[in-house]
């Protein structure tokens, strides 16, 4: 059972951490967990079962862990790739959130380390889990797609209040590329095995910021497809759709939250139109990753091999789109 893989995890940072994989960690009955943050005694983390470590260093010093989440900025994520590295340390599995590196060079080269130690690995990429999502997709197994159009609108927070971050920021693994292309890229290779870029027009708004990127790529050397995300819009829309010689298949979310409310529809007409019941419909999706991460025995098996190869493409498509010009 899934719920005897792990005895011991560590949890690397205290906001989407502690609130989403320490969540999804307790729903997997994790026995022991314990998490590391720099300033883990200001937060409000009231759980007597959870150890808290000021350095994450020093608990990998002290204990041996069967399992390591990481949540945290993403320069700081690749110093902790590098550390478990440096340091040798053995453990069964890794999950982190995207990106897991800007640096194609660290990313390759962390990713064959772990292959070859046999240490599972998974990047939180949450949309292909979701319910609606999962039917699309088997969906469009049964058609001969001719064409797709994917469009993501909304306003990041920087946008609203204008508080800097590294969420903004392109060179820390923020901003339009990392912090949400990558999600739409790797969407797209969940369906195609290859995506070839064609044609890009990028929009550098007042703040010296790409704030809107229109891609024209072709999928699997025949089918075209139409990419249009903005960070900063006055609407919100998430809406993939799709073409065959018969149907329409459209992936719709025009509501504020991105996790829930997809609507499924086939040539206009509702398929699924039900609300995610999970208020913490993000937590649980990050749940979902980290149980399927479990379910892997070994680096060997197909389906985890597949998802390595969309983790590795995606991050190389993003970086080539990053440093394109019109």
């Amino acid at each position: 059972m899934i719920e005897n893989k792990i005895v011991r995890t560590l949890i690397i940072g205290s906001n989407f951490g502690y609130h989403s994989h320490f969540y999804a960690l307790k729903k997997i009955k994790c026995k022991i967990i314990d998490i590391a943050s720099p300033n883990i005694y200001q937060k409000n983390i009231s759980d007597n079962n959870l150890r808290k470590f000021k350095n994450y260093k020093l608990a990998l010093k002290k204990n041996k862990y069967d399992m390591i989440t990481c949540a945290v900025p993403p320069l700081i994520q690749e110093k902790v790739i590098n550390y478990i590295m440096k340091k040798n340390i053995t453990v069964k599995y890794l999950f982190f959130e995207k990106p897991y590196s800007i640096n194609l060079k660290l990313l390759k080269k962390s990713i064959n380390y772990f292959t070859k130690k046999n240490i599972l690995i998974n990047v939180n990429f949450i949309f292909p889990k979701n319910t609606q999502w999962i039917e699309f997709i088997k969906i469009l197994k049964r058609e001969t797609i001719t064409s797709i159009k994917y469009r993501w609108f909304f306003k990041q927070t920087f946008y609203i209040d204008f508080k800097k971050s590294w969420k903004i920021t392109e060179n820390q693994g923020g901003g339009i590329y990392y912090n949400y292309l990558i999600h739409l890229i790797y969407n797209i290779l969940f369906i195609f095995k290859e995506i070839k870029i064609l044609e890009i027009k990028k929009y550098i708004n007042n703040y010296n910021y790409v704030d809107n990127i229109n891609i024209k790529v072709l999928c699997d050397n025949k089918i075209p497809c139409q990419i249009k995300i903005s960070n900063n819009s006055k609407s919100n829309i998430h809406h993939i759709k799709t073409e065959s010689k018969k149907n329409i298949i459209e992936l719709l979310n025009n509501s504020k939250n991105w996790t829930k409310n997809f609507k499924l529809l086939k040539n206009k007409r509702m398929i699924i139109n039900k609300k995610n019941d999970n208020l913490n419909e993000r937590y649980n999706l990050t749940y979902k990753n980290i149980k399927e991460l479990l379910k892997n025995n070994n680096c060997s098996e197909n389906k985890y091999l597949y998802n390595i190869s969309t983790i590795i493409k995606s991050h190389e498509l993003t970086k080539k789109i990053s440093l394109m010009h019109d």
